[in-house]
């Protein structure tokens, strides 16, 4: 892709973090007031950890992310949940999100 999309309306915040978030590039719901946890296929999603350390997290609320998908995603409004296999089109369950590429492997949209 020739354009990078990096850095618009990022907006990140500090949660206390239960112990299944680890590390960067998860993806968290929140699980009770202040907290989040790793998110799974039937979890609205908040974001997705930016760091990690001492208990705490931040997570990227907004801006553009790009993540690996899970079957078949159109471009444009799209709903999108979160899998262990990555991002998967799910017009039942989903949130929608602005879906500005997609490749083989990846989508990028905005959370």
């Amino acid at each position: 892709m020739n354009v990078d999309f990096k850095g618009f309306n990022e907006q990140i915040l500090t949660f206390e973090a239960d112990s299944s978030v680890t590390g960067k590039n998860q993806w968290v719901t929140i699980s009770a007031n202040g907290k989040v946890e790793q998110a799974d296929a039937n979890s609205k999603l908040v974001g997705i950890t930016v760091n990690v350390r001492n208990g705490y997290c931040g997570v990227q609320l907004g801006g553009i992310v790009t993540f690996a998908k899970n079957g078949s995603i159109d471009l444009g409004y799209t709903k999108l949940v979160y899998t262990a296999d990555g991002i998967k089109k799910d017009t039942t369950n989903g949130k929608e999100h602005l879906v500005l590429a997609v490749d083989d492997n990846t989508v990028t949209f905005i959370l």
